[in-house]
């Protein structure tokens, strides 16, 4: 592994020439007063002959600058400052360069014939940061995503997501509107980088606060994309096509990908199918052809929650085998001045998976030892139709209203077997177990919402209206042969069987309703006061048929249940936020009295209760300057217990760990406290940042543990004990070597865990910390090497109070490396690594290494390089096995499961547009 290293290593910088340097340095004043230094102007060094930037930097507080020219080629020096007109230089010639005095021109004093040409890359207007797109070199047909890793302030991770001045985006918009949908990525990899004019990169207020009128202190980080008057009218697309295979099996995967957008009206398409992991456009993509499944959330405590409501149909998880075909289209328009706003899509697919897993566990207690070995087989299918609408309303000037719905329907069957072993401290078998289980469930929901929201006259003072709700069913039949066997001494005592039929039967409908006023106290001051109003009614039928005769109509009470669950809230929050341009803070005080009302219908019994909770929240976020914030946030959640915890449900699906509910549970609490800090210098494309968190479980909801001849029983209860969790982390990236745009990105993390729970009645105390860093490096110039390698070590420590000696901490790193080199001809060669290795511990006496290798060479045709032919293989070592080591309460868990190992594919790529500003 250290020859790896130091290969890739020295392959890495021998590939990049070293070429001789000039400096150019000059003081920059005012033309009106010469001893008046423009402290902080901006000074920036332009190719000549195209106006790409190539270095950058600010005034120092002595009015001088310094800059390294990176080779002997005609370049411009653009020197300009807030209301002071620009100053454009030649720099030409072999030797260092002393401009001396480099006097700039109030604006007042400008005579009307004096007009500075020549495009400028960076412009920093207020809070908002704007690059000149043209100004930046990108491979010819590249996408957004590749524009923007070149920017500076702005990278572009392998899965896509992006990362601007140190803030995660949460938002890519197109001329200020959202592009089929709301993901970031959804425009990244879709539109080409030449239909681009300008990047802007700025902090958006939320919905909340851009309709209501009061701004709540939270931003949403986000690129919004100015394209060329000439590229917002055509058709553009990808079709993917890609056959290939291994010793046992062919692998395949294929994509239609079109898009028509004319003005506001968006129409997407897209059909894809595949064996190869590319169950559908995934997480990352499903928005792009606008299919999204993310939702925006205001909390109670003033912040944005943002969630994605994927599914079988969105995903693979990495496990088993999966084949998988899908498809979809989406609309999306808008007319009379954006008055009227339509979105709506449509998505149909099927996923199959075959999987296999083999999991070993140890379950600690005082005097004894519990080891688990459970191997199991899965093949599961899934089918499902998907609707989403939404439509907004600008009713006038000061209105705004939004009605959306989505409905679903869909149908999975499973296939399930199962080989499981219990056994003592000196392996000797306690009991085993055998089953198989088939199960069908027909499942379909339906969501609606409306927002209404009105704004007055007077500035911060605003009504808002919200409701929303769903109704849910699963309706499912299965069939369970198990067969347990329990030891004495090694010796087999008794035997269970079980042959059943089961029926399932869940509903939920929800719908909750919120009333809010908000008043502004003074310019700077809001206060705000909601009421809020939900319920929520559940019903669970999980019946047991044994089989009499040759037919199961045998109702096995015992492990049968009928349940209904409801829960009533009123809430009431008060809430004051301070604006200013130095500080925003926000306190926010909840008021919840909840009602549960649950019935057991085979027993005639009834439970009901009603809590009242108190939640505070404050935050504050102080600027340094402007690129530079610290930022404080206190939180305090009530967590009510769920039907599943809740509901006495004695099942047999699993002989071997039985769960048993608590009628009498109380809602947990938990206090979380946070500190962060966060700085960008646009100039040196230099960021850092810091957090800090902690938090306090009082109540905690935890599980129990009985062993008795080897089987676990699990009891739900609130403890005393009050469980604690701490977690830091930080960061900085800068560049090391501008000329070549290599950079570095260094994190540092940490946490630590601390909780409780109870073993045959002794108390187990968990404690884990974990300490991390991670060293990266990368470089995204397009032309000879590109490469984005990275570090990271990690140590893990898994302490129980109960057996210490057993203390499972183990050392683990990863290691990836992703090159890329640029030959003549429109040739990439490319190689990725990921290399992992986990320790053996003193609960696992194995250790786990796997290196994963991608290969790969591609060749661009056609003149706009619109046509791609890519061979590649995929894990060319055959080296790629699931490994997950974790502890789940005080259980420590290693598991193995199959996945897709090595393939070979040859694939091509046609990229098409007819937009004018894509076109060459």
């Amino acid at each position: 592994m250290r020859r790896l290293t130091f290969m890739l290593c020295c392959f890495l910088f021998c590939s990049m020439d070293l070429l001789g340097q000039t400096k150019v340095v000059g003081e920059v004043v005012d033309d009106g007063e010469r001893t008046t230094k423009l402290v902080h102007a901006t000074v920036m060094l332009l190719q000549a002959k195209d106006s790409i930037l190539v270095a950058h930097t600010r005034v120092d507080l002595e009015g001088r600058f310094s800059l390294m020219r990176p080779d002997t080629a005609d370049y411009l020096l653009v020197v300009s400052y807030p209301k002071f007109g620009a100053v454009v230089k030649n720099v030409i010639g072999n030797k260092d360069l002393n401009l001396g005095q480099v006097a700039l021109t109030s604006v007042s004093h400008l005579l009307e014939e004096i007009v500075v040409t020549g495009k400028i890359p960076i412009v920093i207007k207020g809070d908002t940061t704007e690059y000149n797109a043209s100004s930046f070199t990108v491979e010819k047909n590249a996408k957004v995503q590749d524009l923007l890793r070149v920017l500076p302030g702005i990278t572009v991770d392998a899965n896509g997501q992006i990362t601007a001045q140190g803030k995660k985006v949460e938002k890519v918009l197109v001329d200020g509107e959202e592009f089929f949908g709301n993901d970031p990525t959804l425009v990244t990899k879709n539109i080409r980088s030449d239909m681009v004019d300008k990047v802007q990169v700025y902090e958006k207020k939320t919905e909340e606060a851009e309709r209501t009128g009061v701004d709540d202190g939270q931003r949403l980080q986000t690129i919004n994309l100015k394209l060329k008057e000439d590229a917002k009218k055509g058709v553009f697309g990808k079709i993917d096509a890609g056959g290939g295979g291994d010793k046992s099996a062919g692998y395949y995967t294929g994509k239609v990908a079109v898009n028509k957008f004319s003005g506001s009206q968006k129409i997407g398409f897209y059909a894809l199918g595949s064996n190869d992991g590319t169950v559908s456009l995934n997480w990352e993509d499903s928005d792009k052809f606008g299919f999204s499944n993310m939702s925006t959330e205001v909390g109670d405590d003033g912040g944005m929650y943002f969630s994605w409501s994927g599914d079988e149909m969105d995903y693979w998880d990495g496990r088993g085998k999966p084949k998988a075909w899908s498809t979809g289209v989406s609309f999306a328009d808008s007319w009379k001045g954006g008055k009227h706003k339509v979105n709506m899509s449509y998505k149909l697919g099927h996923t199959e998976k075959d999987e296999v897993a083999a999991v070993l566990s140890q379950e600690n207690a005082k005097d004894s030892i519990l080891n688990s070995n459970d191997n199991s087989t899965n093949f599961s299918s899934n089918d499902k139709h998907r609707f989403n609408g939404r439509y907004d309303l600008n009713i006038d000037s000061l209105t705004t209203a939004t009605f959306s719905m989505g409905a679903s329907k869909g149908k999975s069957e499973s296939d399930r077997t199962r080989k499981a072993r219990n056994s003592d401290g000196d392996d000797v078998t306690l009991n085993d177990n055998t089953s198989s289980q088939h199960t069908t469930t027909d499942k379909q929901g339906f969501n609606y919402s409306v927002y209404l929201t009105r704004k007055f006259r007077k500035e911060g003072r605003s009504f808002s209206l919200r409701a929303n709700g769903e109704v849910n069913e699963d309706k499912g039949n299965g069939f369970l042969q198990s067969t347990t066997n329990l030891y004495n001494a090694g010796e087999l005592h008794s035997k269970q069987e079980i042959d059943q039929r089961k029926e399932m039967i869940s509903k939920r409908t929800g719908f909750r309703s919120s009333l809010t006023y908000s008043e502004p106290i003074t310019k700077k001051l809001t206060s705000s006061l909601q009421y809020e109003f939900s319920r929520s009614n559940a019903s669970s039928v999980n019946n047991s048929y044994n089989k009499i005769d040759g037919e199961y109509d045998d109702l096995d009470l015992e492990f049968s249940n009928d349940f209904d669950f409801n829960t009533t809230r009123h809430g009431a929050n008060l809430s004051f936020n301070y604006r200013s341009d130095l500080l925003d803070a926000g306190v926010t005080n909840s008021f919840r009295n909840d009602n549960l009302y649950q019935v057991n219908n085979y027993q005639k019994l009834d439970l009901n209760r009603d809590y009242f909770t108190y939640s505070p929240s404050v935050f504050l976020r102080y600027k340094l300057s402007k690129s530079k914030s610290v930022g404080l946030r206190f939180n305090r959640y009530n967590n009510l217990p769920s039907l599943s915890q809740v509901q006495p449900l004695k099942q047999n699906t699993d002989p071997l760990n039985i769960i048993v509910g608590n009628e009498n549970l109380k809602p947990s609490q938990s206090n979380e406290y946070g500190l962060s800090y966060n700085a960008y210098n646009p100039l040196k494309d230099r960021y850092s940042y810091a957090n800090v968190g902690w938090s306090q479980q009082f109540n905690n909801i935890q599980q129990n543990i009985t062993i008795a001849e080897g089987i676990r029983t699990f009891f739900y209860t609130n403890l005393e004990d009050v469980g604690q969790t701490f977690r830091f982390y930080g960061g900085t990236g800068m560049n090391v070597w501008k000329k070549k745009k290599v950079r570095i990105n260094l994190e540092l993390s940490g946490g630590y865990n601390n909780y409780f729970n109870y073993i045959n009645g002794d108390l187990s105390e968990n404690n884990n910390m974990n300490y991390a860093f991670s060293l990266g490096f990368n470089r995204y110039a397009k032309k000879g090497l590109d490469f984005d390698v990275g570090f990271r070590p990690r140590y893990n420590v898994l302490k129980n109070s109960l057996q210490p000696n057993l203390n499972s901490n183990g050392f683990e790193y990863g290691l990836t490396g992703n090159l890329a080199y640029f030959l003549p001809l429109k040739i990439k060669v490319y190689s990725d690594m990921d290399y992992t290795y986990q320790a053996p511990t003193g609960v696992f006496n194995e250790k786990f290494d796997r290196l994963l290798w991608k290969p790969g060479v591609s060749k661009k045709f056609l003149k706009n390089e619109s046509l791609t032919m890519d061979f590649y293989v995929q894990d060319a070592l055959n080296q790629n096995v699931g490994f997950s080591r974790r502890q789940n309460g005080s259980t420590l868990v290693q598991e193995r499961y199959n996945t897709i190992g090595r393939f070979f594919m040859l694939q091509v790529s046609w990229d098409f547009t007819s937009m004018k500003g894509g076109a060459e």
